[in-house]
């Protein structure tokens, strides 16, 4: 096997590895705002979500009040 094919290989493994990494991420990420979104809408609220990147920055469940209209 030559140098190249190592390098090849190498390269290939390294980036089958970072793209399992990343979506992973992505998924669990997704899988956290979906969850505590609808226990939010379960409860009568309505979600507010900030995310930054994967890192979910604020939560908050609004409930809006019929009496205050």
């Amino acid at each position: 096997m030559s140098i190249w094919q190592k390098v090849f290989l190498l390269f290939a493994g390294v980036l089958l590895i970072s793209s399992t990494i990343f979506l992973a991420q992505s998924y669990f990420s997704y899988q956290q705002v979906k969850s505590a979104s609808d226990q939010c809408y379960d409860q009568g609220g309505f979600p507010k979500v900030v995310k930054s990147g994967f890192e979910l920055k604020v939560f908050e469940c609004n409930f809006h009040d019929k009496t205050d209209e």
